[in-house]
């Protein structure tokens, strides 16, 4: 984390929780996939032009708003099950 930008305002929060779960959904439905983390879609060639305003710290902290409010799940990889 930023040491001179500790936390997003909580308006900049919720744009930033605002457009990952749009860009989310967005791409599910081009793919007909499942919902990715929006994270991973940064810089990507599947990028939603709604999360170009955002730097990637901005829509980290935005899914870790939703993770907490319960509206998404972490992502679950294989250097996260730690047996």
């Amino acid at each position: 984390m930023r040491a001179h930008e500790e936390q997003l305002e909580p308006e900049r929060l919720w744009q930033a929780a605002e457009a990952a779960i749009s860009a989310a959904l967005d791409v599910a439905r081009y793919t007909g996939g499942p919902m990715p983390y929006p994270v991973d879609l940064m810089g990507s060639p599947l990028q939603p032009d709604c999360l170009a305003e955002f730097t990637r710290w901005e829509i980290e902290q935005g899914c870790e708003f939703l993770i907490r409010m319960g509206f998404m799940e972490f992502p679950k990889t294989s250097g996260s099950d730690l047996k």
